[in-house]
């Protein structure tokens, strides 16, 4: 289905009240990207990714989004669907473990998976919120890098 902007939403464009929650959380993430702080430790399985920040209000909104998108994931309710490697976050949630801890100051996440392809899928995703964490907005509506195995499955390749 077509949306208002440039973008083709695979599993539509969501309108309810969680999907509003969540996309104000990610506009203010996107707006404050300069006040945040993460690093990323890769393992062999996937990634532990420390975010931070030295706002407190960022710091709950920080949290209150994490909470929002493990709740997505457990439901397949996607996001960016329209963007390969979201689509193929959702897609394949079955074959990845998210972990996650609140910090006083930020959080930490850890993705995993057992299949060497998803474990690809998310060190793309990695890259892509690195991304956002230091350009914002300016990216917000290009597609994520994705491994060439994705780009084929959605035929973006």
């Amino acid at each position: 289905m077509a949306c208002e902007d440039k973008h083709t939403y695979k599993f539509g464009h969501g309108t309810d009240e969680q999907h509003k929650r969540d996309q104000a959380l990610f506009k203010q993430l996107l707006e404050n990207h300069t006040r945040l702080n993460r690093k990323t430790a890769f393992l062999e399985n996937g990634i532990r990714v420390t975010t931070r920040s030295t706002d407190p209000h960022l710091v709950e909104v920080l949290q209150q989004h994490v909470e929002g998108m493990e709740a997505r994931f457990a439901g397949g309710r996607a996001i960016r669907s329209w963007d390969p490697l979201f689509a193929a976050l959702f897609e394949f949630r079955d074959q990845i473990t998210l972990r996650y801890e609140k910090l006083p100051d930020g959080i930490l996440s850890e993705m995993t998976s057992d299949d060497p392809r998803i474990v690809e899928l998310i060190k793309s995703h990695d890259e892509t919120l690195h991304n956002f964490v230091r350009a914002g907005y300016t990216i917000s509506g290009d597609p994520s890098p994705a491994p060439e195995w994705v780009k084929a499955h959605y035929d973006e390749g």
